[in-house]
């Protein structure tokens, strides 16, 4: 398996939601190669209950591709807090957080936002990753305001540029 570029995974990722019909992994068909099963789902639900509409941007499959070439470092942060979720959620509920209705997943991120809290840092860790990977989607992207154009001929609400001396 070759290295993956960081600017080819970032591609991919925004142009995932543009394939056409049978195009590329499907949801079916794709598997993550850093996360396990379990853990890929974890994110998943931690992804939407942070930002509802993360798993239809693929969220989870950008974080598991830089993931996969990251620092060891950062693999095992994100992978600690993945595990604290689950973990919380076993306390309290006896499941995994994956499997807790969205009532008891967010009672729990909203104790875990607290700063000061045992579970601040792992909230912290995986809602940045998971906030950047959202905006950096086509539809996180789109929301923001980008049409999908990479070139425009004029700029028509930015005036005639005078060059400055």
């Amino acid at each position: 398996m070759g290295l993956l570029s960081p600017a080819l995974v970032a591609q991919e990722h925004v142009h995932a939601g543009m394939a056409s019909a049978g195009e590329g992994d499907t949801a079916m068909s794709w598997a993550p190669h850093f996360f396990n099963a379990e853990q890929n789902e974890t994110l998943i639900a931690l992804g939407e209950r942070i930002i509802p509409g993360s798993t239809g941007a693929l969220c989870n499959r950008l974080i598991d591709s830089i993931l996969l070439i990251d620092s060891e470092k950062n693999r095992s942060t994100f992978l600690q807090s993945l595990a604290a979720f689950d973990s919380e959620a076993q306390q309290r509920h006896h499941r995994s957080f994956r499997e807790l209705t969205a009532t008891q997943q967010d009672e729990i991120l909203s104790a875990a936002s607290q700063h000061g809290t045992r579970l601040y840092q792992p909230f912290e860790t995986t809602k940045e990753w998971i906030v950047d990977a959202y905006w950096t989607s086509q539809a996180g992207l789109r929301e923001l305001g980008w049409t999908g154009r990479l070139a425009w001929d004029s700029f028509p609400n930015c005036g005639s540029a005078q060059p400055h001396n």
